[in-house]
């Protein structure tokens, strides 16, 4: 029998499994219970803006975890971006020319887009090759705001 008191607001999730030991009590957070991921590569290509992760309609995404690799070239930039179409705000943008790229990235504060924000990757330069790995959480209609509240809040 399990026994929890809970003081306050944890944001946390409670969830109960077994294992080969028996039952245990694990306290995720709702990053944890509910992120996704999806990787994509590109090889000797330029790529227009290609979105990885696209919310349900009305919501929004928070990225929780960036994995990103490329080989070295003689001009290149990748630029990661959250955009609903008409606002675009760069995550960050990897210049390629001086040497191989490689940087991952658990994202601590809460990065959050807006309403019908989906992040995208554009791929500038020719011949570069490369992977990202975007960690990330669909939130729906009531936990997302437009983008004039998401931006005068920051």
């Amino acid at each position: 029998m399990w026994a929890v008191q809970i003081v306050g607001s944890l944001n946390k999730v409670f969830t109960q499994f077994k294992d080969t030991w028996g039952y245990a009590l694990a306290v995720l957070n709702y990053r944890q219970v509910h992120g996704q991921w999806k990787s994509v590569t590109w090889t000797n290509a330029q790529v227009t803006a290609t979105a990885i992760a696209a919310p349900e309609a009305g919501g929004s995404i928070e990225i929780t975890d960036i994995l990103f690799t490329a080989l070295k070239t003689s001009s290149g930039t990748v630029t990661l971006t959250v955009t609903d179409g008409s606002n675009t705000e760069t995550v960050v943008t990897f210049l390629l020319t001086n040497e191989a790229v490689r940087m991952t990235h658990s994202v601590q504060g809460r990065m959050q887009g807006w309403r019908d924000a989906s992040v995208k990757y554009t791929v500038a330069g020719a011949n570069s090759t490369g992977s990202i790995t975007l960690g990330y959480v669909k939130h729906d209609v009531a936990s997302t705001e437009d983008y004039s509240v998401w931006n005068s809040k920051r």
